[in-house]
């Protein structure tokens, strides 16, 4: 295997990738697989946090590529598709959604939105993988291969690994991988990263200071901003959302405000998201004001996805797809960052698995000041890119 030079930052237009799916079997997917992992990383504490279904989807549908028998199918179950090339084309759908939003935003702003994703693996150079794999991964997900010496030195394999993902991150996630992470006993590595920056179509008016009630009753005085318009939104059984356009409209951040907490509506999240963006619920148009807001989360994913029934892949894993040596995956960490302000949206995220061997209406005032959720998607397929509850804007403890 050679060692590439290093990939240049581009946007997802300029990556060849398999031909795109349906976007409404690619929603379902990438939302159900993202909500069930959201419920498993929130456990019983609701609290702030975010997750990138896009990109926890990404690699785990890269290591389907090599996964073989009942590794296979446990995660062609937590992903809702069966097989590498089906998971593939709902990543392109999502894909080519973005390319079409980046497109119409570009007519309206030269730097309005940036969307940025990349995959890559790193391979001990004396670690065999099959040229099968390689050349599946190129395909599919738009992959390059490079040589590592984990063997030799794995922190200063750490550290690359890290500072690649810094680069295509705008440094928002400069450590993903802990110190002890990357081990001597480290043979291959996966990686996505995820960034965007979005303004919005209309930015809102600057913020005042307004009153949100937590899950448990307390009131906290939070930074709150006016909407500069009315925003399109839908009513469904127990929940109100709002979708909140970036520049050119093919991005939106939707805000969805349960009736009766955060609860009531997880669980059912997927056919929720899916009336939001298939409009089958009540329409509606609202006067927005949104508080401010930043997360920097890193969720248990491991165990999130290991509740979703994918166990051999640590366990007792068949990767002969990947390599006739012995290979299972030991890590599997997950970073998200999302920062909301009155110009627009930064968010970015970053996933590792790592493998060792062993006509308009009156606008009527909605003001989101108790938890929330939140989702950043394009318009085409609405697979959420980014999703996450906000339990307490001021970020104090709950």
């Amino acid at each position: 295997m050679t060692d590439p030079a290093p990939t240049p930052l581009r946007p997802l237009s300029a990556v060849d990738r398999t031909a795109p799916g349906d976007p409404g079997t690619a929603r379902a997917a990438v939302a159900g697989f993202g909500a069930a992992v959201l419920r498993h990383a929130l456990g019983a504490e609701l609290r702030n946090t975010a997750i990138s279904p896009y990109s926890l989807f990404m690699v785990l549908a890269m290591a389907r590529a090599g996964a073989r028998g009942a590794t296979a199918a446990q995660i062609d179950a937590a992903l809702g598709l069966d097989g590498t090339a089906a998971q593939g084309q709902a990543v392109a759908a999502v894909d080519q959604g973005i390319s079409r939003a980046l497109d119409r935003a570009v007519r309206m702003s030269s730097d309005g939105v940036t969307v940025r994703s990349a995959n890559e693996m790193w391979v001990d150079r004396g670690f065999p993988v099959r040229p099968e794999f390689v050349d599946e991964l190129a395909r599919e997900f738009g992959v390059a291969a490079r040589s590592a010496d984990f063997a030799g030195d794995p922190d200063g394999m750490r550290a690359a690994i890290n500072a690649w993902v810094a680069e295509r991150t705008n440094d928002l996630i400069p450590d993903l991988l802990p110190a002890g992470s990357v081990t001597a006993v480290t043979e291959l590595v996966l990686v996505n990263a995820l960034y965007l920056k979005a303004a919005w179509m209309v930015p809102f008016r600057d913020r005042q200071e307004g009153s949100f009630t937590t899950a448990d009753g307390s009131r906290r005085t939070v930074p709150m901003m006016q909407g500069g318009m009315p925003f399109s939104g839908s009513r469904g059984a127990g929940w109100t959302a709002v979708s909140i356009p970036y520049i050119g409209g093919g991005l939106s951040m939707t805000v969805l405000l349960p009736d009766a907490g955060i609860d009531t509506v997880l669980g059912d999240l997927p056919a929720v998201l899916d009336a939001v963006a298939t409009g089958s619920a009540t329409p509606a148009q609202f006067a927005v004001t949104l508080p401010a807001f930043s997360i920097d989360a890193t969720p248990d994913a491991m165990s999130a996805v290991r509740a979703l029934g994918v166990t051999d892949l640590f366990d007792a894993p068949d990767l002969t797809g990947i390599t006739d040596r012995p290979l299972a995956a030991d890590t599997l960490v997950h970073r998200c960052v999302v920062d909301v302000d009155e110009k627009g949206t930064e968010a970015a995220a970053a996933t590792a698995l790592l493998f060792s061997r062993g006509v308009l209406a009156q606008p009527e005032p909605l003001v989101i000041d108790r938890p929330f959720l939140f989702w950043i998607a394009e318009s085409s397929t609405s697979a959420p890119l980014f999703l996450g509850v906000v339990a307490d804007p001021s970020g104090a403890p709950s």
